[in-house]
């Protein structure tokens, strides 16, 4: 299904040619060290207190619109800038997100993704049926190489949505309360939540299956603490080689909180 829905996106990202840039590249970001020790598991009265200190954290993650600009860095040999513009829409009571991409030259949407906790469902402009997959990577590709850049959809649907509470909560999770980070061995890989006194900073995801190590992380706060953040960025790099394979620079240039209805989530 992923080569599928690769093939269509193809035709999209091919749109991209006209719209790349060699400069106003986007700035470095490494990584978090690993630490070494200090992690709890649920039970531990370390554990319980992080959980108790990041209760507030949940009251910030409300319903909301908004227009954002996308610029996707690819690395070399081929590095090229990629600038878009789109629309977004998270119901945070459905936990559902609607993201519209359009060139920003002309303002045509050219894909519409929607996305469930559990389900992805991609649909090209030119194609009459929407792709649908499981919550999972999705397969942009690079327009001037060809070569397929793998994205962690999953990190960047937690971080919009913060529909991560149920998985730092899980009995698998590791607490380090000294450093607020949260780890949690899932099927498809190791996942590393970041907390600050005012949220979350970042999520890390490092995957032996998938071969890469990807983080999405604030950028810029909003103004008023509020979510989502004014930019997130996401980095991917191959375990293979530890080099990076592409960055993803997402800001808001408006955004409304307002409750979203059920009849926008469709195509």
């Amino acid at each position: 299904m992923a080569s599928k829905i690769a093939k269509i996106l193809v035709g999209c990202i091919l749109i991209f040619q006209t719209l790349t840039c060699k400069s106003a590249e986007i700035a470095e970001e490494n990584f978090a060290d690993r630490a070494k020790a200090g992690y709890f598991p649920k039970n531990s009265p370390q554990a319980k207190e992080l959980l108790k200190e990041l209760e507030p954290i949940f009251l910030k993650y409300t319903s909301f619109q908004g227009d954002f600009s996308m610029q996707i860095q690819t690395q070399p040999p081929n590095k090229q800038n990629v600038f878009l513009d789109g629309r977004i829409f998270l119901s945070q009571e459905s936990g559902k997100i609607k993201i519209q991409l359009m060139d920003n030259f002309m303002g045509l949407m050219f894909s519409e993704l929607i996305a469930s906790k559990d389900r992805i469902e991609i649909k090209p402009s030119q194609s009459p049926k929407p792709i649908s997959q499981p919550m999972g990577d999705i397969l942009l590709v690079d327009p001037n190489s060809g070569k397929p850049i793998l994205m962690p959809f999953p990190i960047i649907y937690q971080y919009l949505t913060g529909d991560f509470r149920k998985e730092i909560e899980s009995p698998k999770a590791r607490f380090h309360s000294l450093e607020k980070r949260i780890l949690l061995e899932r099927q498809d890989g190791q996942y590393e939540y970041f907390f600050n006194k005012d949220g979350l900073e970042r999520i890390e995801l490092l995957s032996e299956l998938r071969g890469i190590r990807a983080f999405s992380s604030v950028k810029e706060k909003d103004p008023e603490n509020l979510h989502p953040p004014k930019s997130i960025l996401t980095k991917v790099s191959s375990l293979k080689d530890e080099k990076e394979t592409a960055m993803v620079l997402i800001k808001m240039k408006k955004v409304k909180r307002t409750s979203i209805p059920e009849s926008v989530f469709q195509f």
